[in-house]
């Protein structure tokens, strides 16, 4: 783009993914505004223009179909592409936000080559956009570095901590939701920390917090809070593992 950056806005609350996509971003000559709340999102879309919108549809205040809905879909009043960044979406929702005017669906978790591609391919396809794609390694192996970080430990390492100072976060927000039975808030804490674990390739704890999620979706309330009792000890176990490697 030329002139001054263009403009990306992240609408998601869960902080080690907004970690990730800062860091991955961070090679591409832009302005990145992150949200945690549509509030804020509507607040920003009615100031300067925004070229990108990458949002997660599972938010504090709402769900992100609601800020869809508000968005203009047509130039010149919008010249942006909106890319839903979720690990939620199915056939059938996928469909609901391409009437909705969703340029692409990025399922969770994304790798780093995914993710610079998807946003870089968006600002590229742009009215007068100019070649901002960074270079992208390819391949993988089954080791999360390779898998979603490109071969870059560096960038693996500093997610890693991102996510392990977040946990604790995690847990506590977690706990008061299970305790008093808010299944909503509960699933919300239980969306986030899937993709975020899935990222950091622990697999197993990834799938229990998918199952605590699902029961969370349906209000199963004894199900949901032996499952997250079960995603506590699995993360209780990653802290504690990391901190005998100090």
């Amino acid at each position: 783009m030329e002139g001054s950056p263009a403009r990306v806005l992240v609408l998601e609350d869960d902080p080690a993914v907004c970690r990730f996509v800062q860091l991955v971003l961070d090679a591409l000559p832009i302005d990145l505004v992150v949200c945690p709340t549509l509030r804020e999102a509507r607040k920003h879309l009615a100031g300067a223009p925004v070229q990108v919108v990458l949002m997660d549809l599972t938010l504090p205040d709402g769900s992100g179909l609601e800020l869809l809905d508000g968005l203009p879909c047509g130039a010149p009043d919008a010249a942006r592409r909106t890319v839903v960044f979720s690990g939620g979406v199915d056939a059938a929702l996928q469909r609901q936000l391409e009437v909705r005017g969703v340029w692409r669906v990025l399922h969770k978790p994304a790798s780093v080559g995914s993710l610079l591609a998807c946003v870089t391919d968006a600002l590229d396809s742009l009215p007068a956009a100019t070649d901002t794609a960074p270079s992208i390694p390819s391949g993988a192996d089954g080791d999360p570095v390779g898998l979603f970080f490109g071969g870059n430990r560096g960038l693996y390492e500093a997610y890693r901590q991102t996510c392990l100072d977040q946990f604790p976060k995690d847990l506590e927000e977690g706990g008061r939701a299970a305790d008093a039975g808010d299944a909503p808030a509960l699933r919300r804490v239980a969306h986030n920390l899937k993709s975020v674990l899935a990222l950091l390739g622990e697999a197993q704890a990834a799938q229990q917090a998918r199952s605590t999620e699902e029961f969370a979706a349906v209000g199963a309330l004894e199900p949901m809070r032996k499952g997250w009792q079960q995603t506590c000890s699995l993360l209780r176990g990653l802290l504690a593992a990391s901190e005998r490697r100090r």
